[in-house]
């Protein structure tokens, strides 16, 4: 088996997650997540970007733009979820803010369920990237 993409980034990453779920468990909304996950990166140290915009070009013109939760490292893509359940869209979204970023790694992490849910979702367009 290969190694995992950022492994060890996303080894300290998990911990945070983690961190937070342990201390929260599920129930609060969206928001407090995201902060509580951005105070436990700035403590340990991990660098982040909270709701970095990238734009969306067609043809040579800019049509939208994407919001994505938190950028970790420069390289990762961190969606936090508050819901009952992850919906396919969800990680349709992901992959999205993979595409459009050309980066090759998100996470899409759900707090709202009786475990703590974090999925791994590799850049399908990777190899046209690189």
């Amino acid at each position: 088996m290969g190694k995992l993409i950022y492994e060890d980034l996303t080894f300290k990453i998990r911990g945070s997650l983690f961190n937070v779920y342990n201390t929260h468990g599920p129930g609060f909304r969206e928001e407090t997540y995201k902060q509580s996950v951005l105070v436990d990166f700035e403590q340990e140290g991990v660098p982040f970007e909270r709701e970095k915009t990238y734009p969306i070009i067609y043809r040579g013109k800019q049509v939208d733009e994407y919001r994505v939760d938190v950028l970790v490292y420069d390289k990762i893509i961190l969606e936090v979820k508050s819901v009952a359940e992850l919906h396919p869209r969800f990680e349709a979204q992901v992959l999205s803010y993979l595409k459009a970023t050309k980066l090759k790694l998100g996470l899409l992490v759900n707090f709202g369920s009786d475990e703590l849910i974090i999925r791994r979702l590799v850049n399908p367009h990777l190899k046209e990237y690189e």
